[in-house]
């Protein structure tokens, strides 16, 4: 059985584990934080740049063929037309 003594002192311990635990998910939080924004601010960068290649890539392709880039954007509206009827 325990002493009346004892009680408060494993709890005071129990505390500053608690606190260091705390203490300590605070900083992993704080890293994480940092993690997701560099991870975001990467990601933005490569499709922004993929984005704007893959835009230059079909203004090249427009401007080489015309005609078949008509052809093209007509056959996608009809078949979107279709679907959407349905």
């Amino acid at each position: 059985m325990l002493k009346h003594e004892e009680v408060p002192m494993d709890m005071a311990e129990e505390k500053s584990r608690s606190v260091a635990t705390i203490e300590d998910v605070q900083r992993d939080l704080g890293l994480l934080r940092d993690d997701v924004s560099r991870l975001t601010q990467e990601v933005t960068k490569y499709f922004s740049t993929t984005g704007r290649k893959a835009l230059r890539d079909v203004d090249d392709a427009v401007r080489e063929r015309p005609l078949a880039a008509v052809a093209i954007a007509t056959g996608l509206g009809l078949v979107c037309g279709a679907l959407w009827r349905r």
